[in-house]
């Protein structure tokens, strides 16, 4: 049923922000309880004198901000804080007076140069191009496979053609390492604090996620070693550089250690590694540790290009049927063209050079998330587009992004990464990568500051 709700706004900013801060008002005063179907756009519009686009803006900008849902046919409906994995994750596209700082997406580069560069050799290439425009197996063209091979040993991942698959970025190589490992409906173990992606596949798929406690430099050894004890276990998912979201890397030594237990109850390791090319100095990949007992997920997006969708896999060789069985089944190929693309930025340099500035880039901007925000509980290891940031004893999470939102800034809560139901702390993630400019970034940190030294969520409201 619609509420009859009429809302009172504000007079300062524009109309679409007042009644966005109304519903954000009404929600944490209980005016508008969780399920609550809002009234229609027209409706709301004639109620309180403004335009409908405006009412329109208002309740997308509250989608965006969580406080939402909209049903195609249905309405719009307020949140009841537990949205699923696949609801609260998804992209989030900029908009005016908002600042993201949302999402991992690479800092945004120009890469228009290298693109034409590479687009007008192929082009003088006939035989080239139209060999690209035509199918081609599951395995990948083997020229292709020993150029991203050759690359990736450059930057210390012991990768071999015979063992390298490409796959549309690292969210389908994971997807891809369940069906060939037979997970799903399946037990899986994991980070407490996982990828995002994870808690969306595991919904889709039926995976029983359990989330193991961590440390600094993420899962803790004992913690494995107790799960393993259940019998129930066949694989783990871990991001053992730059972890998403707290940004632990796991030592050598904890490397070792975590391989030796899975090694000792035989259970298979899916290493996601899509930001590992981006620090210049890390611990070996697991991969490089366990070559037999490792499926390693690696992505072109974070460091060079997003829009490409080119992912790679290096899976263990009794597993290479089962490889191929779940490309076709999903895909049936990559695109030969897109792969083609990647091979000549790292022919040429371009990818190398693409991956330092994303790097450069990401020193500065971490540079100015310490002068801001290093007084308070801050954790960030070079290299990452994310920080992880405890919150002070004043905050609750929840709290603290809705005053982020009535500044206009989107922040990720530690609700978001809980694999299954593992307790999350009052914490928020921070992409500094996410925001167009530095401008962008530095006002946005400016504001988090000074909410972080105020005395607490009450002075926020309206």
């Amino acid at each position: 049923m619609m509420t009859i709700w009429t809302p009172t706004l504000s007079g300062r900013g524009p109309l679409y922000r007042q009644l966005l801060d109304a519903i954000r008002h009404a929600i944490q005063q209980g005016e508008l309880p969780a399920g609550s179907k809002l009234p229609t756009h027209r409706a709301l519009a004639d109620r309180i004198g403004v335009t409908v686009g405006t009412v329109t803006r208002a309740y997308h900008e509250a989608e965006q901000c969580g406080l939402i849902t909209a049903r195609v046919g249905s309405g719009s409906y307020v949140r009841d804080g537990k949205a699923s994995p696949t609801e609260a994750w998804h992209m989030r596209h900029a908009t005016p007076g908002r600042i993201e700082l949302w999402q991992n997406l690479p800092v945004a580069l120009d890469r228009s140069a290298a693109f034409q560069q590479a687009m007008q050799t192929i082009a003088q290439e006939p035989d080239c191009i139209n060999g690209l425009m035509e199918y081609d197996s599951a395995e990948g063209n083997a020229s292709q496979r020993a150029c991203f091979s050759a690359w990736l040993q450059q930057h210390g991942i012991d990768a071999t053609p015979e063992r390298l698959y490409f796959n549309y970025g690292a969210q389908n190589g994971l997807l891809l390492a369940v069906m060939l490992l037979g997970l799903s409906g399946q037990p899986l173990l994991c980070e407490g604090l996982t990828y995002p992606g994870l808690n969306t596949l595991a919904q889709t798929l039926k995976l029983q996620l359990r989330g193991l406690p961590m440390d600094e430099e993420g899962i803790l050894p004992d913690a494995l070693e107790r799960a393993c004890q259940d019998g129930l276990y066949r694989a783990i998912y871990l991001i053992p550089t730059l972890q998403n979201p707290t940004t632990a890397v796991m030592s050598r030594q904890r490397r070792e250690a975590i391989l030796a237990i899975c090694a000792r109850h035989q259970l298979w390791v899916i290493e996601d590694d899509v930001h590992g090319l981006l620090p210049t100095e890390r611990p070996p990949a697991l991969v490089n540790l366990a070559p037999e007992r490792v499926i390693y997920l690696g992505s072109f997006s974070k460091g060079t290009s997003a829009g490409l969708r080119i992912g790679y896999m290096l899976v263990p060789a009794e597993l290479h049927a089962a490889t191929g069985q779940a490309i076709r089944a999903t895909s049936w190929m990559v695109s030969p063209l897109l792969i083609e693309l990647a091979c000549r930025w790292m022919r040429g340099g371009d990818a190398d050079a693409l991956l330092q500035q994303q790097r450069l880039q990401l020193a500065q901007r971490a540079e100015r998330l310490q002068h801001h925000l290093g007084a308070f509980a801050l954790r960030y290891a070079a290299g990452s587009m994310h920080a992880w940031l405890e919150l002070p004893a004043q905050w609750r999470a929840a709290s603290f992004i809705a005053a982020a939102e009535a500044e206009g800034i989107g922040l990720a809560s530690a609700e978001l990464f809980a694999a299954g139901h593992f307790s999350t702390p009052q914490a928020v993630r921070l992409s500094i990568s996410h925001p167009p400019d530095m401008a962008s970034l530095e006002q946005a940190l400016t504001t988090l500051a000074r909410l972080l030294e105020s005395s607490g969520p009450h002075t926020t409201l309206l």
